[in-house]
């Protein structure tokens, strides 16, 4: 009864730990005070070894861009990435079958996205 129990809380644990990895298509957009939303598409593609995250994110139809340090916390996710005049860090969670969160620039541009894996 005992191994039982010890294989049903084992299992449990494991089903509740969240796996980012696969590609991830995003729908979302720049905060512009001006303009609103300004409409954007992204990529992700998330490889993650217990809670240290890597992979690439892609915004548009730009190339992608290596995630220089990443990490899970239960449903929470969040990457840099070092880009050409500073670095963007992004901070989604995870809500059923999306990842919903903002995109930081070092610059002030702010992206929200809602990533689906494909």
């Amino acid at each position: 009864m005992k191994k039982l129990a010890i294989i049903i809380l084992v299992g449990a644990s494991a089903l509740s730990a969240a796996d980012f990895s696969g590609i991830w298509s995003g729908k979302g957009g720049k905060e512009d005070p001006r303009y609103g939303t300004v409409p954007a598409t992204a990529q992700m593609t998330l490889l993650q070894a217990g809670a240290s995250l890597g992979g690439t994110v892609k915004l548009g139809n730009g190339k992608p861009v290596k995630i220089t340090s990443g990490n899970v916390s239960g449903n929470h996710l969040s990457v840099v990435l070092a880009v050409k005049n500073g670095q963007v860090t992004g901070s989604l969670t995870q809500t059923g079958a999306q990842l919903t969160g903002k995109m930081t620039a070092s610059n002030g541009e702010v992206y929200d996205f809602v990533f689906t894996k494909n």
